[in-house]
């Protein structure tokens, strides 16, 4: 194999090896959406968080911010990847103390 060819495959090999290990945040809000649906209490968004093994704040009843919970996925470090996401995942509840909403914002780790 010729040196240029060979460098056009290790570079080939370089640039898809350098993607971020993550899933689309879609993904991440439906799986969320399958294991917790809307009009959920927090005793049952809570109990699915710690089935999961996510970390979590504990229910917050806030007048001007909104009844919430807030949550963490971390990154997995076991993939390697030059950007690595973990996601925060932030659920809204009314004044009912019912599931209105889930919000999923990737955070990016790298260099």
């Amino acid at each position: 194999m010729t040196m240029v060819r060979m460098l056009i495959v290790l570079g080939c090999l370089l640039f898809v090896g350098c993607g971020s290990a993550k899933k689309d945040p879609k993904t991440v809000a439906e799986d969320v959406a399958h294991g917790i649906p809307l009009q959920s209490t927090p005793v049952q968004v809570l109990n699915y968080l710690d089935g999961q093994k996510i970390r979590h704040s504990p229910y917050e009843r806030d007048g001007v911010k909104g009844n919430s919970i807030e949550a963490g996925i971390p990154y997995d470090p076991s993939k390697w990847a030059m950007i690595y996401t973990s996601y925060g995942i932030v659920f809204r509840f009314d004044d009912r103390d019912r599931l209105i909403g889930t919000e999923v914002h990737p955070r990016y780790t790298g260099p």
